[in-house]
């Protein structure tokens, strides 16, 4: 009988997530550019794909969020250290919801991006009040949340995908 080396399902995981999510950012950074907060560029897709694939996994999800909010702050070369305390707090609410949740649905499921959306803006408006030298506007807070309904419309077969890809397939009722 011959031993097979496999990789732990843990690393296996932690490099798909990455990689989907720096997919997501190579694309915000060039296709989706724009303002810094534009409702047309969908930052937190890459987010979203990343919280449903690890969301289960604790540590996996604060590290890949921590690392991609790192790859953030270097990339935008502005507020160091925002998004590299931002997307770990966003991962760390909703795995706190998730965890004591029991979401059945695939539609819940298409509402929790949209409250994770509400999320970021609360979080995002608390780091920026706290960092005393940034203008945030209340238009801001309204592209924030067009950004979050136009997330949700792409996050639904996103979503789907997941369920498919990972054989954890759901109802849509």
């Amino acid at each position: 009988m011959l031993l097979r080396r496999t990789t732990p399902p843990v690393i296996k995981e932690f490099f798909i997530w990455l990689g989907i999510g720096m997919a997501f950012l190579v694309l915000q950074a060039t296709w989706f550019y724009g303002e810094e907060i534009n409702p047309f560029r969908l930052d937190l897709v890459f987010i979203l794909v990343t919280l449903l694939g690890t969301l289960s996994q604790f540590g996996l999800g604060i590290l890949i969020s921590a690392f991609l909010g790192m790859l953030v702050d270097i990339l935008s070369w502005d507020m160091l250290g925002l998004t590299l305390i931002l997307y770990p707090l966003i991962f760390l609410l909703c795995h706190l919801v998730w965890t004591r949740t029991h979401l059945q649905s695939l539609w819940i499921q298409f509402v929790f991006i949209f409250v994770l959306q509400v999320l970021y803006v609360f979080l995002v408006q608390i780091l920026i009040k706290i960092n005393s030298g940034v203008e945030f506007s209340q238009i801001q807070v309204l592209y924030i949340l067009v950004q979050g309904l136009i997330t949700m419309l792409i996050g639904l077969p996103l979503v789907y995908l997941h369920r498919y890809l990972m054989k954890k397939r759901q109802p849509l009722h």
